[in-house]
């Protein structure tokens, strides 16, 4: 099987010859690569160079355009610092006051997209499609509107703000959530089958202000990918067991679970509404770990996942992780496929 067609495969519950591994590689893809992050995370083509030539060489799944959280943050007028070999760095606060915030953002447009580092990910979607043909799964990326909420000001601002004045943060929310939705159609456009969905600041919050405040927009969010012939991946790395039954409930179709989070609780919960990926953890395995004890976790996922789980690590591979430790992760797929 090629990578797409085991991946499409396997979300739907149909055999495939091994499990799919969507391990999430950014700095590390980079270094793979000997790209410096300065140009991975601000030119399109350098992105597409470094996550093809690490997808064949370490075994992975799937081809994604994710690099920081702040390409949108970039659209609604934020200066976004480019380091050499590090990751950007957000100068500009943007949203500063909530009875303000229809002054402060504004909507996007094709021509705002255009000439925002957002234009990194629609060109990384297309050229990946250009190159790898219908190899590989592409997937697109946009913030979820409470991460968003909190790039454009801060965490601790956003925490704030959802607790000081939640029906005006709500309005905000929505308005995010509309701009997530243009950006997100604008990949699907240019050619990718998933989107993911980052929102991990909410990790931070209860279950009940999840439920009352972030999933209707995450809800929101998603069913217009699928109306837009996307399938969906949600981020909320941390531990989010508390926000579990709530996340599965939002209609995305990955789950992506963090290493701290109860695996067989995750499989459990999922039943057949959507795939769970996880959850080996990318410091104390991949980073500091030897590709026996990341063969040991990936034992326990197989062991312990169902049919539609896919095998990842929990958040990012961090820079400087060994790469015989990611590779570890595919060469077990492959043993288990065989045996």
């Amino acid at each position: 099987m090629i990578p797409r067609e085991r991946l499409l495969n396997r979300l739907q519950g149909k055999p495939v010859d091994k499990v799919p591994n969507l391990s999430i590689v950014m700095q590390l893809a980079a270094q793979y690569a000997n790209i410096p992050y300065g140009k991975y995370s601000s030119q399109a083509a350098s992105l597409v160079e470094a996550q093809m030539t690490t997808a064949r060489g370490l075994g992975l799944d799937i081809l994604t355009v994710m690099s920081d959280p702040y390409r949108e943050t970039s659209a609604y007028g934020a200066e976004i610092l480019i380091q050499e070999d590090d990751l950007p760095l957000c100068k500009t606060t943007v949203l500063t006051d909530l009875s303000r915030w229809r002054q402060q953002l504004r909507p996007f447009t094709a021509e705002i997209l255009a000439a925002s580092r957002t234009q990194i990910g629609i060109d990384g979607v297309s050229f990946f499609k250009q190159k790898a043909g219908g190899d590989y799964a592409i997937a697109g990326w946009v913030e979820g509107a409470f991460a968003e909420f909190c790039d454009l000001s801060s965490v601790s601002w956003g925490m704030t703000a959802i607790v000081d004045d939640p029906a005006e943060t709500a309005a905000c929310l929505s308005f995010l959530t509309d701009q997530a939705i243009f950006f997100a159609q604008a990949q699907i456009e240019a050619g990718a089958d998933i989107i993911g969905i980052g929102d991990s600041a909410a990790s931070l919050v209860s279950a009940r202000m999840y439920r009352n405040l972030i999933q209707p927009h995450e809800k929101r969010l998603i069913e217009a990918i699928h109306q837009a012939g996307g399938l969906v991946k949600l981020h909320i790395c941390g531990d989010i067991t508390h926000l579990l039954p709530e996340m599965i409930a939002t209609g995305a179709d990955i789950i992506d679970v963090d290493y701290m989070v109860d695996f067989d609780q995750a499989i459990a919960l999922s039943k057949d509404r959507c795939s769970i990926s996880g959850n080996i953890d990318p410091i104390n395995l991949l980073l500091q770990g030897t590709p026996q004890t990341v063969t040991e976790q990936v034992d326990f996922c197989l062991t312990h996942g169902n049919d539609r789980s896919i095998l990842s690590s929990g958040c990012e591979v961090p820079k400087n992780t060994p790469f015989e430790n990611l590779k570890a992760i595919d060469d077990r797929l492959r043993q288990h496929a065989a045996a």
